[in-house]
This record gives structure tokens, sequence and C-alpha cells, in this order.
């Protein structure tokens, strides 16, 4: 299998057999960027983890509701993913704030997560990949991670497209290419995703609005804060969303700094919560990876940023 995967590597991959957002890969003049802005049809708690799971170093931002989880790993290796499966993004949000009124309900995890913090947990691109295709966790019928998925280090930026109908695509970006970006309609798979109507429309304006504006971004901060811009008065075509007729808004954002390892979170004021920091590395461990708490609102008022 991992023979497999170092062939896909080289070019794609289609075998035979085998959550709303807008998420950017940019190659930057001193190594990679990955962000996205993450929507939610309520409002999102969210946690930062740094621990230690097999012994590598990992740090990811965790929705305590769902599990869903997005980070690095020591190595440099990042992560962040767009749904393909956007009926079920929506319908999300519903059991969420049922969960939460009724204490005694069974909440059912996004595998997804763990899909994620499994994959994070390996030292180079083709077992990070490997993983991200073919790991089930503890659900035995849902194999791989599915949807638009960016992994990437420092000097490598590859998307790999899947859903549970669609083998799975992975390409790697030309080096001449210096812009990655997904929302939630497929590129490879054209009949995946949002394929008619406004959130068609809207997810093709966010894609090319992102594309257009990052191309020229010389920083990671730029990154982020261009992802936040407002360019259409309607907030559902903005990469950054904000209230609309659907109830789907951003209610935060990553940025990874692949070279610097080091993490930036904005939560959104309104639909986002940072609910805490769990630091579990032992006490003598000295930590490869750093994180930056930014408001959403501070980066624009030239305050000290919380770290």
């Amino acid at each position: 299998m991992i023979n497999l995967i170092h062939e896909c590597l080289i070019e794609e991959f289609r075998p035979d057999l085998i959550k709303e957002c807008t998420i950017a890969a940019v190659r930057l003049d001193d190594g990679v960027v990955l962000a996205k802005n993450r929507d939610r049809g309520y409002k999102s708690n969210v946690e930062v983890i740094h621990e230690l799971i097999d012994d590598v170093e990992i740090l990811y931002w965790r929705d305590v509701d769902t599990d869903w989880s997005e980070g690095m790993n020591e190595y440099g290796i990042g992560i962040v993913n767009s749904s393909l499966m956007v009926s079920q993004d929506e319908k999300e949000g519903k059991e969420v704030e049922k969960n939460r009124k009724d204490k005694t309900a069974k909440k059912r995890p996004s595998y997804d997560g763990n899909k994620i913090r499994k994959a994070l947990t390996y030292k180079t691109l083709p077992k990070v990949i490997k993983s991200i295709v073919g790991y089930s966790g503890e659900d035995k019928k849902d194999v791989g991670l599915k949807g638009e998925t960016f992994v990437s280090d420092s000097n490598n930026i590859y998307v790999v497209e899947m859903t549970s109908k669609h083998s799975p695509i992975i390409k790697k970006l030309k080096k001449e290419q210096k812009v990655l970006i997904r929302t939630n309609h497929g590129v490879y798979h054209k009949e995946a995703g949002y394929t008619k109507g406004e959130k068609k429309k809207s997810s093709h304006s966010r894609l090319n609005l992102a594309k257009k504006h990052l191309e020229d971004v010389k920083t990671p901060q730029e990154v982020i804060d261009k992802l936040k811009e407002k360019y259409k008065d309607d907030p559902f075509l903005n990469p950054y969303r904000t209230e609309n007729m659907y109830h789907m808004q951003t209610t935060g954002q990553i940025m990874m700094d692949l070279n610097k390892k080091e993490i930036v979170i904005r939560m959104d004021n309104e639909m986002g919560n940072l609910v805490g920091i769990k630091n579990k590395l032992p006490k003598d461990y000295t930590p490869k990876l750093k994180v930056k708490i930014e408001d959403e609102k501070t980066h624009k008022k030239n305050k000290k940023l919380p770290t």
C-alpha cells in the first residue's frame, strides 16, 4: 500500500475501487501557509489541544460538540478540510443545539476528527496521505476522510478529493502555482458537493474571491486577513460569511505557518467561542509547535495579541 501512495504522489491517484468552509494553501517565499474559514450552522465551541500522540507532538483546534479537529504536527505537516457532504453539515447544527439542551442525549461525534489526529502522527507526507485515504478508526465502515483535504509541509502541497461515492483523487500543486483554494463543490468530481442554486453560486464565489485576493499576499498574516475581508454585499458569497438567510456563518479561522511551525486561531466574536487551551505535554517536554490566539477585531486595533 505504501508503494501505491508513493506512486500517487508523483502524479495522481485514481483507484478503480476505492464541512462547509473555505480552505487555502498559499506558497510564500519562506514556506507554505494553510488557512481555513470554518462555517457552521451553530455557535461553535472550540478548544485548542497541545499533546503527544504516539510520541508525536500535535497542536490542533477541536470542536467540543462534534470532535472535529484540524492542525499540524512537529514535522511541520498540516491538514485542513472542507466538506462535500454539505447536507450533513447543515443538519449538524440542529443536532448540536439539541444535544446542548438535552444533556442525556447520546452524542454522535464525527469520526473525521480522529482520522485527522491519527494522520498527524506520521512523519512524512506519503504516510499522512495514506492514512487520510485509508484510515477508518472506530467506525470500520467509514473509510477515509471525505471532502476536500489539503495536506502540506513547508515545501509541498497536496489536495485529496473524495466522498463516500467517489474514489479519492490526489494531486500535487505545481511549484509555479502559488495558491490553492477549495470550498464545497467538487473540482475533480464535478457532481460532488453543491451543484445548483444559490449554494453552488456561493461555493464558486468564495473559491474565486479567495484565489484572486490571495495571489499577491507576502506574509502569513495577510493570508488570514484577506480571508476575513468583505468583498461582496451579499454575505453568503464572501469567504468569511456573516449572518445570512441560510444560517451558515464563519465561526472562526485557523492559519498554519508550516515553516515556523506556528498556528494562529481567530474566533468570530458572535459565532465562535474559544473555551480553553489544554496543554497535555509532559512537564519536562520542550514544545516544537507554537499557538497564538487572536481576537477577531484585535488585529485591526493594533493591540497586543494574546499568546
